[in-house]
């Protein structure tokens, strides 16, 4: 029996074993990647700016719902209070006794009024008899509720958190129901004035997008939302709008500092525009490749153009629809049903997409 030469038998399985890591080769499925675009609708729209000066959201002058001398009014003009702190105070000494005195007669009609009620629920005395000591420990009760409320009116307390704006009044003055005695400015909320002229009023009403700027407290670009628009002009010809932001104290913004509003007057387009590059071109027809997530395979798609438009885009008529995800390059080089994996989107910390 003959053996092989040992060199030949080694030169042999080399081949063999080439010739199955080949087969292996050929037969795994090589998945291309790609960069994809989903089709949304196109933006078009015009960017207006305004001048303006920021005001307060709310400035309440309050008063007393009861009249007295005011035996303490310690705020000052400029100075913060909380809601619920009393800024000040009449004397309370008539309608303590105003209090007493109506709690005694309503004690003593309740009293009363217990005694002919059980009396009356066992049929011992006549409806009419019942009704007037109802009526006089309600009119007893209603009194005495009245003195309460009035004590309690005696303290004049902030209704929000804001600044003591103005004082009308001194202590020991003596005043009314309903005199001014301080005004409070609420700036939790502050609210932004500008005039809009007439050729522009219907393009401001479809604004998305406002922004605010005020120089002197280095704050820019601050998102700002509309309140009102005037339905008529005023006396200069213009209507005016009014605009608010939560306000902060870093902002360092106060009423009557002048602002520039930037608002962009955004409209969505009702044309569906696509890359020039996701376009393939085969016997004067145009398709392109419409990518499957659920697959990751693409599939070619005739489409009609309408037109050629700026920036590298083509106005689409026909073909796809929003939301449909297209390959945007290397169209010639792909085959329907082939799998393919979307590149991912390069980042300013990711350059070139890699991570």
């Amino acid at each position: 029996m003959k053996f092989l030469n040992p060199l030949l038998f080694t030169l042999l399985s080399v081949v063999v074993l080439y010739g199955c890591s080949e087969n292996k080769e050929n037969n795994k499925e090589v998945i291309k990647y790609v960069k994809t675009e989903t089709i949304t609708p196109s933006v078009e729209g015009e960017k207006l700016v305004f001048n303006g000066y920021i005001k307060e959201h709310s400035l309440t002058t309050l008063s007393f719902r009861v009249g007295g001398p005011i035996i303490k009014l310690n705020v000052k003009t400029g100075e913060y209070v909380n809601k619920g702190e009393t800024i000040a105070s009449i004397d309370k000494r008539d309608y303590q006794l105003q209090v007493r005195s109506t709690k005694a007669q309503y004690e003593q009609v309740e009293g009363e009024y217990k005694r002919y009620k059980e009396l009356y629920e066992k049929d011992k005395i006549p409806a009419n008899s019942y009704e007037k000591i109802k009526s006089g420990y309600l009119m007893a009760k209603t009194a005495y509720d009245n003195a309460r409320n009035q004590l309690r009116d005696t303290d004049l307390k902030a209704p929000f958190s804001g600044y003591i704006f103005g004082k009308m009044t001194e202590n020991f003055q003596t005043v009314g129901p309903g005199v001014p005695i301080v005004s409070l400015m609420d700036i939790s909320k502050l609210e932004v004035v500008i005039s809009i002229p007439e050729n522009l009023i219907n393009k401001v009403k479809n604004s998305n997008r406002n922004f605010l700027s005020v120089e002197n407290s280095n704050v820019s670009d601050l998102p700002i939302n509309i309140v009102s628009i005037s339905e008529k002009t005023g006396n200069d010809g213009m209507y005016e709008m009014k605009l608010n932001f939560n306000n902060d104290t870093s902002y360092n913004i106060y009423p009557g500092m002048s602002a520039e509003v930037t608002m962009h007057c955004d409209k969505q387009s009702g044309t569906l525009k696509i890359p020039a590059t996701a376009v393939l071109h085969i016997d004067d027809n145009n398709y392109v490749w419409l990518y499957n997530k659920s697959t990751h395979t693409v599939k070619r798609v005739r489409v009609d153009i309408n037109k050629i438009v700026n920036n590298g885009f083509i106005e689409i008529s026909s073909g796809v629809n929003y939301g449909d995800i297209i390959v945007t390059a290397g169209v010639n080089y792909l085959q329907d049903g082939q799998k393919v994996m979307p590149l991912k989107k390069s980042s300013k910390s990711n350059v070139g997409g890699l991570l």
